[in-house]
């Protein structure tokens, strides 16, 4: 049994290696095009090191289809050469077939989680870099940008805190601000537990002012609103704090609990966290569902097949823009693979020699 374990294994990871390279070579073609279309300076080295960084999110994404067509090509193979037979007549049904088969899917499903964890969240950042050299301008915002737990220096002798930091809003919760004199000693604190940085000045709701410039006279009260004149540039503001932008599932799931927690919209990080958590494992799925369909002489079957790859990718990215906005609860996102799986299993049950 290990042998055949092996030579399947085998086969299926020479066809992989066949399909993968090949399908990863068209998008990274598409990928060199679009680059070219808006670099404002042709750069080879950072054009190269820009499409290498870009491989990992491709293979993301191309290795579940590729997967699907590596079983495809495995079962045309067996039948073609009538190796099924031997198979099949030493006691090995299909369905115990499947069995051995679908370790191989359920291992690059890890390969996916892996990717997806600590691979992509690094090439992610070292991409925004590349791309802005490229073309010579910051990268594009993006759409939900949050800050949280963090220390700020604004000068030599003003500091920042703040619990949340909405960046592109310019406003969060939980602010501290200290100003010190010449000799490092406090001279005024500010407390607050909503802020907005607005022109050149911060408000604050619901806080504590402390004036120290005068000891003899200090002043301390609670302020329902209050606005302290500071200048503070948002742009340079950005690199002074940590932001988050969330790849991984586990950054997905921190950036979410976050917002949720200081009462901002999490729909966002909530919908992308159920998605990867929901596709990651793709390749085991798909492949469940396509294998009772590779071994039927009826080809429209094959078709109907490859119709619910399509509407696999495409379901779960409805319901998941669904959930982001509120339609629907984000676990419904994990539905799509809960319909397969019971399709999938379905049919598997139903498999029979007569097929072939």
């Amino acid at each position: 049994m290990k042998i055949l374990d092996k030579y399947l294994y085998k086969k299926l990871t020479v066809y992989l290696l066949v399909i993968l390279p090949s399908f990863s070579f068209v998008a990274v073609l598409a990928e060199l095009i679009e680059i070219l279309r808006k670099a404002k300076q042709l750069d080879f080295y950072h054009i190269t090191i820009y499409i290498l960084l870009q491989l990992p999110e491709k293979i993301y994404y191309i290795l579940p289809i590729s997967v699907v067509i590596a079983f495809i090509m495995l079962s045309k193979d067996l039948i073609e050469s009538k190796e099924i037979y031997p198979i099949l007549l030493n006691g090995i049904s299909l369905k115990k077939l499947s069995v051995k088969l679908f370790v191989f899917p359920l291992i690059l499903s890890f390969v996916q989680l892996f990717n997806l964890e600590f691979v992509m969240p690094y090439t992610k950042k070292e991409v925004e870099k590349v791309y802005s050299v490229l073309k010579k301008k910051p990268p594009e915002e993006t759409k939900y940008l949050f800050a949280y737990n963090q220390w700020i220096t604004l000068d030599n002798r003003s500091f920042m805190y703040f619990k949340f930091l909405d960046v592109n809003k310019k406003e969060g919760k939980h602010i501290l601000y200290i100003k010190f004199n010449d000799n490092f000693k406090p001279v005024f604190r500010l407390e607050g537990e909503r802020f907005v940085i607005k022109n050149d000045s911060i408000y604050i709701s619901k806080g504590k002012v402390i004036d120290l410039s005068n000891l003899t006279d200090f002043r301390y009260e609670h302020v329902e609103k209050f606005e302290y004149p500071i200048k503070v540039d948002i742009n340079n503001f950005k690199k002074l704090i940590k932001v988050k932008k969330p790849i991984s599932i586990l950054q997905l799931y921190e950036s979410a609990s976050i917002a949720e927690k200081f009462g901002y919209p999490a729909g966002y990080y909530w919908s992308r966290f159920y998605s990867k958590l929901s596709t990651i494992f793709s390749p085991l799925i798909l492949s469940i569902v396509i294998f009772p369909f590779l071994w039927s002489k009826r080809k429209d079957r094959l078709v109907i097949a490859f119709g619910s790859i399509i509407i696999y990718w495409y379901g779960t990215a409805f319901i998941a823009s669904m959930a982001e906005s509120g339609a629907v609860p984000y676990i419904t996102i994990m539905s799509v693979n809960l319909v397969y799986l019971a399709v999938g299993f379905l049919y598997l049950k139903k498999l029979r020699f007569s097929e072939l």
